[in-house]
């Protein structure tokens, strides 16, 4: 039910101050960071967790109890894995910009 919290303020803003028939459009940045700056905090969040699962991960690997030779391959694909779970791709393009515009960084997300 958080969401709530931070949906209706939103919706409410968009529609008494960005109601152009089109929401895909950002033209108003104050209204665009109200729901965008939770968003950018479950990323960090995300992120954080990340980080501290790829350091276990690690910790094992360099374990003395693994005498495997595919631990570097095991830690890649676990990895590998856990990025889009977690949505650390988000990361590299929570900043770029939503609106109208060409920025390769848009453009790639």
């Amino acid at each position: 039910g958080v969401p709530v919290l931070f949906v209706v303020p939103w919706v409410v803003l968009r529609y008494l101050y960005e109601n152009e028939g089109c929401w895909e459009r950002n033209e108003k940045a104050a209204v665009w960071w109200v729901i965008r700056c939770p968003i950018l905090a479950a990323v960090a969040v995300n992120f954080v967790v990340f980080v501290r699962i790829v350091r276990i991960l690690v910790a094992k690997v360099r374990a003395h109890q693994v005498a495997r030779g595919d631990t570097r391959l095991r830690l890649a694909r676990s990895t590998l894995t856990l990025i889009p779970l977690l949505g650390v791709h988000e990361v590299v393009f929570a900043l770029a910009g939503e609106g109208e515009g060409g920025g390769g960084l848009r453009l790639a997300r």
